[in-house]
């Protein structure tokens, strides 16, 4: 795969992660993975992910729209 041969490690988001967003050190450069607003990311390509964070969203909310959520991150990545 490309980004293996580029050794560009992959972020995904999840709402079960332990990590929240703006308490990780994200690598730079990287590749985000954003899933399904209801089912998530997908198993096997999570397993290939280097780091997993969340979105805390206070109010209990489980999942954000996919648009939000990557303004959101890419926004953490250009801050850090």
């Amino acid at each position: 795969d490309v980004l293996d041969a580029l050794q560009v490690p992959l972020v995904a988001t999840s709402s079960h992660a332990a990590q929240p967003l703006h308490e990780v050190a994200l690598p730079r450069p990287c590749a985000w993975v954003f899933g399904h607003e209801g089912q998530g990311v997908d198993a096997d390509l999570l397993d290939r992910c280097a780091l997993t964070v969340r979105i805390p969203q206070p109010g209990g909310e489980e999942s954000l729209n996919v648009a939000a959520a990557a303004a959101i991150c890419l926004y953490e990545s250009a801050r850090q």
